[in-house]
């Protein structure tokens, strides 16, 4: 089968081609293919699918800069005064004439320098430069030319350096043998025996620039070590001058690529999802070119998605596998499997778990603790299945348990609302002899408090927990004590929450800001609106030397609701209400001004936006401004609708829109954050007893003011002090 998941990365490529891509920009001579510079082979492809004529060569030539054309001209006269240039029909006879006109300009030349070597040996000076190349100017020897070639090979491959071997080059030269392809292979293996594999890169650009023909072989030597010196574009490089030479690129040297891209950077776009589209191409390239890619080409690329999180990707490219017929390794199997656990796709994880023991692959530790993670990250976590998990787990005699088995075994009780099964998961570990360690206890607090809402227990069971690790001689962490308060705050136990924080700071252990906001919802939920402040000041005062505890939005929702109180502002207005007389009153009482300056504080900390640049904005052509409230919360919601209320009521009346749009963004199926929004800003307006519009616009829910209702509204409330 042909795979076709390649394509599907969510990080679409951009950018310029890779060196994957592009065309070798290089003139070539192999057998008997004519030299060509790339744009006359362009322009020569470009037409291949017709003869070539007298017309279809003048315009690949019109294509040409005009000093191009003159440098070509130039070259082919001076070919043509050559003697040796061949100029007739060629046959049998004239191409033996010239192989033996070569081979004996050659001779000569070598002859020529024995003589002068031995007339420098009988003036007392020294023969040979590098005496293991003494045979160059052996007069009596008269051997071929393979064969003296042969030898002097031999000589490179026993050299050291690279200045070694380019002396030995050079004295060849100068004795009248030139270098082939043989030698510079000879090159190649010196480089990477002395551990310099990017010279290699440059041995092969001289056989380039010397037009020298170069074999599959060669071209797979200089490409393993560009890959061994790191250099893939280079490597890449060549792998496209070996396709342009008409040579297969085979399977075993596009996985070795593949695993080069999948593993490392390149250029500036750098991480695992950049690589992974670049292995996607050459994946691609491979297909197109007709290699079928070995079990090792499709292990890279599950690799390299799941390590993308491209976890999609990774399961599909090990199905595909699969249809190959191919039995994939252990590696691959647990690679994709981790990739399924991640997905939370436990049917299709323990389908390749039960593949994996019909062929033989004894299920592992690892192995179990993936399907225990596919349970955890499943859309409903699926407890029941991680427990015949880790029955199965138990019964085989070659898995011991660990700390992750349990851990996972408890974080899927705890998703699934299941606090009994996570107590029965910690029984398990306490008799199997596994250290119980703080992260485990902690995971057990925050499993007591799930139910806290509706079990007044929870709390206890959580202290008894506490009570429990300090027995056990483990030291409790500041996530302890904030799952403990978190408890406090479901159950509206302020008082303990309380106590449990300044236990804390007995015990020497500096609260995060995560603990700090548990503790406001704490003193909230009481109705406890002073004192959440109170630790909101603290808070900030703390902020002021570790900025990590700088309030966020989370921070100002939880003080936010700490102040509005626990019903919500819908029974807000109503107390107020019932003790003013007056719901109108509401949005000028002290409990709304401190929201007002709460949300100041967050404007100033960069947190909110400034209300007054949203009313600044007006619409050129009917004058209306619109508030966009999509990004915040009920509650958020409701304290930027009071803020607005006080700027609307302040401004003059030649400065109120014709229309305020409140916007609240579009509902979502199965989603209510738009529609709980609106609620909760009609709530406000209807408490200060603003007149207003609701509509929908393109599936938008919006509520209109009109600037009229905003100027008799501000008129009625002028003597108001907020």
């Amino acid at each position: 089968m042909m795979p076709s998941t390649y394509r599907v990365v969510s990080v679409q490529p951009t950018g310029p081609p890779t060196a994957s891509t592009s065309a070798p920009r290089r003139r070539w001579v192999a057998g008997k293919r004519p030299t060509r510079t790339p744009r006359r082979c362009a322009a020569i492809r470009a037409s291949a699918a017709d003869d070539l004529d007298a017309a279809d060569v003048l315009s690949a030539m019109e294509s040409f800069h005009e000093d191009e054309i003159a440098r070509f001209d130039a070259k082919t006269a001076a070919r043509k005064e050559r003697d040796d240039v061949f100029k007739g029909t060629m046959d049998e006879e004239d191409v033996f004439e010239r192989v033996d006109k070569q081979k004996a300009r050659r001779r000569e030349k070598r002859t020529a320098v024995r003589r002068a070597q031995q007339s420098a040996r009988g003036s007392g000076e020294s023969g040979a430069k590098n005496a293991r190349l003494a045979f160059l100017y052996d007069a009596e020897t008269d051997e071929d030319d393979a064969t003296t070639v042969t030898k002097c090979n031999d000589v490179v491959r026993l050299c050291e350096s690279m200045e070694e071997v380019l002396d030995v080059v050079r004295e060849m030269r100068d004795a009248g043998v030139e270098p082939v392809e043989s030698t510079y292979v000879a090159v190649m293996l010196v480089c990477r025996k002395i551990g310099a594999p990017e010279r290699a890169i440059q041995v092969y650009d001289a056989m380039v620039e010397a037009e020298v023909s170069m074999s599959a072989r060669t071209f797979y030597l200089v490409i393993e070590l560009a890959l061994k010196a790191g250099a893939i574009k280079e490597a890449l490089r060549i792998k496209d001058d070996m396709k342009y030479m008409g040579l297969r690129v085979g399977a075993k040297l596009y996985t070795d690529l593949l695993r080069a891209l999948a593993n490392t950077d390149m250029g500036k776009r750098k991480g695992p999802q950049d690589r992974l589209i670049r292995a996607c191409r050459l994946f691609e390239e491979m297909l197109g070119e007709g290699v079928n890619p070995p079990p090792a080409a499709y292990h890279t690329l599950i690799v390299a998605a799941h390590r993308a999180n491209q976890h999609d990707l990774a399961i599909r490219t090990y199905e595909e596998l699969i249809e190959t017929g191919v039995t994939p390794t252990r590696v691959t199997c647990e690679t994709a499997l981790e990739s399924m656990a991640k997905s939370g796709l436990i049917g299709r994880a323990l389908d390749v778990f039960l593949d994996m023991k019909k062929n033989g692959l004894a299920p592992r530790k690892a192995t179990y603790n993936m399907l225990l993670s596919a349970c955890v990250h499943a859309p409903q976590p699926r407890v029941e299945e991680a427990f015949e998990i880790f029955e199965e787990m138990q019964a085989n005699d070659n898995v011991s348990l660990d700390k992750t088995t349990f851990t996972l075994l408890i974080d899927t009780a705890c998703k699934a609302g299941k606090p009994e099964m996570a107590f029965e998961a910690f029984a398990k570990m306490r008799e199997s002899g596994v250290e119980v360690e703080v992260a485990t206890l902690n995971r057990l607090i925050h499993a007591a408090g799930l139910n806290a809402k509706h079990d007044e227990t929870s709390v206890q069971a959580s202290l008894e927990l506490y009570e429990a690790m300090k027995r056990l001689n483990v030291t409790p962490d500041v996530i302890t004590y904030g799952s403990i308060i978190s408890t406090c705050a479901k159950a509206r136990d302020a008082a303990t929450a309380v106590k449990m924080y300044k236990e804390m700071l007995a015990n020497g252990i500096e609260p995060n800001r995560i603990l700090f906001n548990v503790l406001i919802s704490a003193l909230g939920r009481a109705d406890r609106r002073d004192d959440a402040l109170k630790y909101f000041a603290i808070l900030k005062e703390k902020a002021k030397k570790n900025s990590a505890l700088k309030p966020n939005r989370e921070t100002y929702t939880t003080v936010f609701d700490a102040i509005i109180g626990s019903g919500g502002v819908e029974l807000a207005v109503a107390k107020h209400s019932l003790e003013s007389g007056n719901g109108v009153s509401f949005v000028h009482s002290p409990k709304v001004a401190t929201l007002r300056s709460v949300y100041a504080e967050g404007v100033a900390e960069g947190v909110y936006e400034d209300l007054d640049g949203a009313l600044a904005v007006r619409d050129p052509d009917s004058a209306s401004c619109t508030i966009n409230m999509n990004t915040l919360s009920r509650t958020e919601s409701v304290v930027a609708t009071l803020v607005l209320l006080e700027r609307l009521e302040k401004l003059k009346e030649e400065n109120i829109p014709t229309v305020s749009f409140l916007y609240a963004g579009k509902g979502k199926p199965g989603k209510g954050g738009a529609q709980r929004r609106m609620l909760a800003i009609e709530t406000c307006l209807r408490a200060a007893d603003l007149k207003f519009e609701v509509g929908e616009v393109g599936g938008a829910n919006l509520l209109a003011i009109k600037g009229r209702h905003v100027v008799k509204w501000a008129k009625m409330n002028a003597e108001t002090v907020y």
